[in-house]
């Protein structure tokens, strides 16, 4: 039998987030204690921290109760809800990847160029290390930038001092990977 600070300290939450989810119905008191206290019963540990995974795994509290009703009750399938939040993450993934190329491509712009700290190849290269982007999204980024402006894409390689054969190496594959006949 546990008090409401003492389930609380048990899992790491908030009593005041206890509350909000008993008021949720996420959370079920067995009964008071004759001072009015609430109690709760072991089980509901296992039940907060099912609930402190899902919330790390971003699913909204109207999920976590539709996976935590009874089966006979559940209007969807667990599997359905969980699926739906990785799809619903991939969506999210995908467009901060392109926002991701976007700013990439805006820094490579020559407005930013001439106040930005990557001038060489390494400090480029490095920026988008830290950003993430592995070796193929690099690619990608270069075959994007030199399909949509060929010149700018030049200009941006010849900016970070690479050589006028190093730049048309780039500038072949980057062609030759989204399938652009090399001109």
């Amino acid at each position: 039998m546990l008090t409401l600070g003492r389930l609380a300290r048990t899992v790491g939450l908030a009593r005041a987030s206890l509350l909000n989810y008993e008021r949720l119905g996420l959370l079920r008191p067995a009964g008071r204690t004759a001072a009015g206290y609430r109690w709760y019963e072991d089980g509901e540990v296992e039940r907060l921290q099912a609930i402190r995974r899902f919330r790390e795994a971003g699913l909204t509290l109207p999920m976590i109760r539709e996976l935590l009703r009874p089966r006979a009750t559940a209007r969807s399938a667990p599997a359905a809800v969980l699926e739906a939040r990785l799809l619903e993450l991939c969506r999210e993934v995908e467009r901060l990847r392109a926002q991701q190329q976007l700013l990439a491509r805006l820094l490579a712009a020559p407005a930013f160029r001439k106040e930005h700290r990557c001038k060489d190849k390494t400090a480029w290269v490095a920026l988008l290390r830290r950003a993430g982007l592995s070796e193929a999204q690099m690619q990608t980024w270069h075959a994007q930038f030199e399909a949509d402006d060929p010149t700018a894409h030049a200009v941006f390689l010849r900016s970070l001092g690479l050589s006028a054969a190093e730049v048309e190496r780039i500038r072949r594959w980057s062609r030759s990977s989204l399938g652009t006949p090399d001109t």
